[in-house]
């Protein structure tokens, strides 16, 4: 015998005997068994579960945190947008009032005292109404012939001229602008100014209506958020940024984000980056609509992440506890499940031959209880079955006769006839033919000589018809599409598959929503399956609606109500006839539309083809 072929034997004898020890220790009896077998698999349950309860738990942390300060910025932002709001529509006010128009078209050698009260009763009106947004208001028409301001700090007056204020803004059809401007411009400390322009560069009226809003709003709606320790908002405009906080050198934004932040063309979203000192931070922003400004929420990570650290030595805490549980519990069951064991074998005797119905008064928990009551459950299953077969063959019977009034259509053709009346009392022979000539077509396949399975094309033939009357009948109102892939047109299904899903588009989608509705018809095989959807751009519904639309598919005894007839009759006819696989699947949202997928096996298709 070779070196190798000894090597392998030795294997073979150690595998045999690794064998014989698990036997012998772990195996030698149905407890051992049991408790071999199912410990590891607990143990190992509690840790995955316990590992995957705490990453949820951590994500959902991350999420409410996330959350929470999305609602803090969209809060500030919609409060600071209505403020916004106020100041400039009192600066258009200000602006088209007659008093300020009237100095405006003056000659400045005509301006007088009075007009400088009446522009200080409007200010001063302005002021005390928005006392806390507006800082100071500052008019200045005709190259500094007439100058005016009003507000707490005369040393706050703009240092620019008309001109130079022109220069910066031309963009706006309206003039009016918002900046934050820097002390060079208007104060010595962040200020934002909602400015009006009026005339252009070297036009002989010009002039401009500056409102500063006030430093100590910002300061007291900024400070009042409750952010974390290290957060703070801020505002971004094209300008640059202004904080309105002084803010540790560790969480200061750079310039690179925030050019990045005044490029997003996104209304909202989140960015991450690393401060100067490599701190891992976050930004939330959200859009001001007033003057398309960003109000930011600055924090780190950590922050959101601190709580985290708690669930993570609890998770392991209750691991570690509900493992020792579990071995205690286990050795206590694999004891109570054994036990019966030999009463199970001597009992068994007594079922034999025909005794099917034998009863004996054993406890629901042993093995022969659950035994016995399987029995007695398959004879009752038995029974459950034979009534089953006989509901579904009412059942159907039930859709065959739904089937047979659905191809009346009595209101159908009594609309369509009056159409066809209306056609001919206009004089519109070649539309009433054409229109005569689809329902004839639509009544030739819907009766189809008492077929109950026609060919993909007559269905399709069928809609068409259906649908090119519903056309003539409601004219513009909505149009449709068919697409249908060529490979399938030869494959035969249950008639009146389609008709009821459109018939269902147009009268409880397309017909309750104003404008154009649009129908689409679509046909494909896909991963064993044919599918139809069929769309529309209609009235839709809403996720309670489409919840009801399930039910009443999967119920008989639930009522729909209006509408729910066609497309329950359609579902439960494919299923009888294609299996559970087959169906309807349905999406919609409100006031977008509906798809309605019909979904049938290719291989109950190919089956019925090739019988």
């Amino acid at each position: 015998m070779t070196g190798k072929g000894l090597d392998l034997k030795k294997i073979e004898i150690s595998v045999r005997g690794l064998k014989d020890i698990v036997a012998q220790k772990f195996l030698y009896s149905l407890k051992s068994t049991i408790l071999s077998f199912y410990m590891p698999i607990i143990i190992l349950f509690i840790f995955i579960t316990g590992m995957a309860s705490y990453l949820v738990a951590a994500m959902q942390i991350e999420e409410n945190a996330y959350s929470n300060i999305k609602t803090i910025v969209f809060q500030t932002r919609n409060y600071l947008d209505n403020r916004f709001a106020d100041a400039l529509q009192q600066l258009a006010e200000l602006s088209d009032h007659p008093d300020i128009l009237s100095i405006i078209n003056k000659d400045p050698e005509d301006i007088t005292p009075e007009d400088y009260l009446r522009v200080q009763s409007h200010v001063n009106t302005i002021r005390s109404v928005n006392g806390t947004l507006i800082d100071s208001i500052y008019i200045n028409f005709h190259d500094d012939k007439f100058i005016f301001f009003r507000g707490d700090d005369p040393s706050s007056i703009s240092k620019l001229t008309f001109r130079q204020y022109r220069k910066s803004f031309k963009d706006n059809p309206y003039d009016i602008y918002w900046g934050n401007f820097s002390h060079e411009d208007v104060k010595s400390e962040e200020n934002v100014s909602i400015l009006k322009l009026f005339g252009r560069e070297n036009a002989k009226i010009n002039g401009l209506i500056l409102f500063s809003l006030r430093y100590d709003f910002f300061e007291k709606v900024f400070s009042s958020s409750l952010l974390s320790k290290s957060g703070y908002l801020m505002l971004v405009s094209n300008d640059g940024m202004m904080t309105f906080k002084k803010i540790n050198n560790e969480y200061q934004i750079n310039s690179e984000v925030i050019k990045q932040l005044q490029q997003r063309k996104e209304k909202e979203g989140k960015l991450e980056f690393k401060s100067s000192q490599g701190k891992n931070m976050v930004l939330i922003y959200d859009t001001l609509p007033t003057n398309q400004w960003k109000l930011v929420a600055v924090f780190t990570q950590d922050e959101v992440l601190d709580r985290a650290k708690y669930i993570k030595y609890i998770t392991l805490s209750l691991i570690i506890l509900l493992i020792v549980v579990a071995v205690v519990l286990t050795n206590i069951l694999a004891i109570f499940i054994t036990r019966p064991i030999s009463a199970l074998a001597d009992n068994m005797k007594h079922i034999q031959g025909e005794n099917i119905d034998f009863v004996s008064d054993i406890h629901p928990l042993n093995e022969i209880g659950i035994l016995n009551q399987g029995v007695k459950d398959l004879v009752e299953r038995v029974k459950v079955l034979l009534d089953q077969i006989k509901m579904e063959q009412e059942t159907k019977r039930q859709l065959e006769f739904s089937v047979m009034q659905t191809q009346i259509h009595p209101h159908f053709l009594y609309n369509t006839l009056y159409s066809i009346k209306g056609l001919c009392d206009m004089e519109l022979n070649e539309d009433a033919s054409a229109m005569i000539t689809a329902l004839a077509n639509f009544f030739r396949i819907s009766i189809s000589c008492g077929k109950e399975i026609i060919s993909i094309e007559e269905e399709l033939s069928h809609i068409r018809n259906y649908l090119f009357i519903q056309e003539m009948r409601y004219g513009d109102t909505f149009s449709y599409e068919i697409n249908v892939s060529d490979d399938i047109l030869s494959y035969s299904i249950v008639k009146l598959t389609l008709q009821p899903l459109v018939e269902n588009a147009i009268y409880h989608g397309v017909k309750q929503k104003r404008g154009i509705g649009w129908i689409g018809v679509n046909g494909y095989r896909k991963d064993g399956f044919l599918y139809f959807e069929v769309q529309d751009n209609g009235l839709g519904m809403n996720s309670e609606r489409l919840e009801e639309v399930y039910k009443c598919l999967e119920n008989r005894n639930f009522s729909l109500g209006k509408g729910g007839l066609g497309v329950r009759s359609v579902h439960e006819r494919l299923q009888l006839h294609y299996g559970k696989e087959a169906g309807l699947k349905i999406a919609s949202e409100l006031n977008e539309g509906t798809i309605i997928k019909i979904i049938i096996p290719m291989k109950q298709l190919e089956d019925e083809q090739n019988a």
